[in-house]
């Protein structure tokens, strides 16, 4: 955990409207520092205070070849991976993902083209970095999923413990940051019921464009620097 999620870090916002690719970075045994997992996706705004990229149904995603173990028969130990990935897509409604700057996580909520889906999904993560192709971080696994009733009361349980389990009795997570994953977790779950940004924030300026086609991997979507 916490290694260096970037070192080809752009300064300049992308365009809205512009193809990124959002890539998690981890160390995974003799491969090395590598990119786990990797989707493409337009951004809907990139500033100073919040990135924001949506991924429409057909985009690109790059995910690790090999055979799954421990829960759910995920790909989860860097000795499954055969150092190939497999080519796939994003299916169901478009998602949009927003990161305040800074925060060890990103909001995500689905919308099929006329409304925006009941789940909210805080993945916690390495704060995004901007680099040439789009945005890395690192996932912590552990996520937390939050459901607003229509009297506006919160329904809040975390998603993946038995994963974050897992890589810890592997080794592959120490205890300290296993600890601080779910710390990060209480504080996404106080961020949900405090209304803390973005969760009392017009989504609507987020809606996506339904005419966006979906994004590709940029060439060189693989490399770390």
């Amino acid at each position: 955990m916490h290694d260096d999620v970037a070192n080809d870090v752009r300064s300049e916002p992308f365009r809205a409207g512009e193809s990124v690719v959002l890539r998690s970075l981890h160390t995974l045994g003799s491969h090395g520092r590598t990119v786990a997992f990797a989707v493409a996706g337009r951004v809907l705004v990139d500033d100073d205070d919040v990135a924001v990229v949506a991924s429409p149904l057909g985009s690109a995603v790059r995910r690790r070849a090999g055979t799954g173990s421990g829960p759910n028969a995920r790909l989860v130990l860097p000795s499954d991976w055969d150092g190939s990935y497999v080519e796939d897509s994003w299916f169901g409604a478009t998602v949009v993902r927003v990161h305040p700057r800074g925060a060890a996580w990103s909001v995500w909520r689905w919308h099929d083209g006329t409304q925006w889906l009941p789940d909210w999904y805080v993945n916690l993560e390495l704060p995004w970095v901007r680099t040439s192709v789009g945005f890395d971080s690192q996932d912590w696994t552990l996520d937390v999923i939050a459901t607003r009733d229509d009297a506006g009361r919160w329904s809040i349980r975390n998603k993946d413990e038995d994963e974050l389990a897992f890589y810890t009795d592997e080794g592959l997570v120490t205890e300290a940051d296993r600890a601080m994953i779910e710390r990060t977790g209480e504080d996404a779950t106080a961020a949900v019921h405090a209304g803390s940004f973005p969760f009392e924030t017009d989504w609507s300026r987020w809606v996506p464009d339904p005419n966006w086609s979906a994004p590709q991997v940029h060439a060189g979507w693989d490399a770390v620097r």
